[in-house]
């Protein structure tokens, strides 16, 4: 018998969108479509487990509107029979006992999931025909170092006939591990298993490490420009003892991110006109656009670059923009001299010179005798 298995990790529900401004609750809603995606490919697919590998919820505290819709769903899975389990990542895990608990417990004592509850590795025993299906959960522990391994020294047994790992960390050599933070290094990638399955990183990938499959399913959903391009779903999986029979990943309805460079010159008139006209060539009102406006240009010529206006033109024409203008400069005529070196004993001295010749004669030595004292104070710590 084969057990089949949707993956999902990084749905980041509920996130809080500020800088859509009134449109923030559509945007919200976007995370909701593609888990939507997710739901219905399940009820009609029947899955025997549904794993979610962690960042689940954007936060910790996810406001009642979402948790009421994510409650309806998975009453919807449990429902059909099909087994939902969950881990916790970086943005569902409390940090402090002031934070409290997960909100995946909520859901967990329902009934209608299993929440790997622990940050360390923790079991969950399946039977489907005359198959078992073992599955480790680990959920993120916060308290760890960049250098500690969360799976070092770990032991793992694989004592079903289908063994599943479910956690929620970079792994090494995976696209989009950097070395500073918290990661399971290749060599703790356990042997004997059939599935190794991941969130954190965003972009969809899979590698076979010692042996295991490992398999990063991606977010649902794009969370910022870094992800723009990137093909965002879930993936199907169809396992038995030996391993993994077929593997298929379902994209979701990810809205799209794009960024625009537009490189102003001082000879091409309006500035605002210049950007204006490349707008127009990118039209789409489901999409997220990034403009990034690059060049040098002079003082007067600046004055013709108005944001205000090409935030206007957008409204309708796009669903956001955003202006990034860290790359457009001033061209100057002469370059600028840098001011003096001082110490601060000197720009003090400079100072209560300054005001002693303003102030009346009978206030000169309460000014002398502040001078005085402060020029003491600044020795005393040291300063020159």
């Amino acid at each position: 018998m084969t057990v089949h298995i949707l993956l999902t990790a990084d749905n980041h529900l509920d996130p809080s969108a500020v800088q859509y401004g009134p449109r923030r609750f559509e945007r919200k809603r976007d995370f909701q479509h593609s888990f939507d995606v997710l739901v219905n490919f399940a009820l009609e697919n029947r899955p025997d487990l549904f794993l979610i590998g962690g960042d689940f919820y954007d936060g910790i505290l996810p406001g009642n509107p979402t948790r009421a819709y994510v409650a309806e769903q998975l009453k919807r899975l449990h429902e059909k029979e099909i087994k939902v389990l969950l881990v916790s990542g970086h943005h569902d895990t409390p940090r402090s006992v002031e934070q409290g608990v997960s909100p995946l417990s909520v859901h967990s004592k329902s009934g209608h999931v299993y929440f790997f509850q622990e940050a360390h590795p923790t079991h969950k025993l399946f039977h489907f025909g005359n198959e078992s299906v073992k599955v480790i959960g680990m959920s993120l522990n916060p308290g760890l170092s960049p250098d500690q391994d969360p799976l070092a020294g770990q032991k793992l047994e694989h004592d079903g006939d289908v063994n599943i790992f479910l956690t929620h960390y970079p792994i090494e050599g995976f696209d989009g591990y950097f070395g500073q933070e918290t990661h399971i290094s290749k060599s703790s990638i356990p042997l004997g298993f059939q599935l190794f399955a991941a969130g954190h990183l965003h972009r969809h990938q899979k590698n076979i490490v010692n042996g295991t499959p490992v398999i990063y399913p991606g977010s649902t959903e794009r969370t910022s420009f870094n992800e723009e391009g990137e093909e965002k779903g879930f993936c199907w999986l169809e396992m038995d003892k030996k391993g993994i029979l077929n593997q298929e990943f379902h994209p979701t309805p990810a809205r799209p991110m794009e960024t625009l460079v537009s490189r102003v010159t001082g000879e091409g008139g309006s500035l605002t006109r210049q950007i204006q006209d490349e707008l127009g060539r990118r039209l789409g009102p489901e999409k997220i656009l990034r403009v990034r406006v690059l060049g040098k240009v002079s003082l007067e010529h600046l004055s013709t670059y108005k944001r205000s206006s090409l935030i206007t033109y957008c409204q309708d024409r796009f669903f956001h923009v955003e202006f990034d203008e860290d790359g457009l400069n001033i061209l100057t005529m002469e370059p600028l001299e840098s001011l003096p070196r001082t110490s601060p004993v000197e720009e003090l001295d400079r100072t209560f010179k300054n005001l002693l010749a303003t102030v009346k004669e009978d206030e000169r030595p309460i000014v002398q005798e502040a001078w005085k004292g402060t020029i003491a104070r600044l020795r005393e710590e040291g300063v020159s």
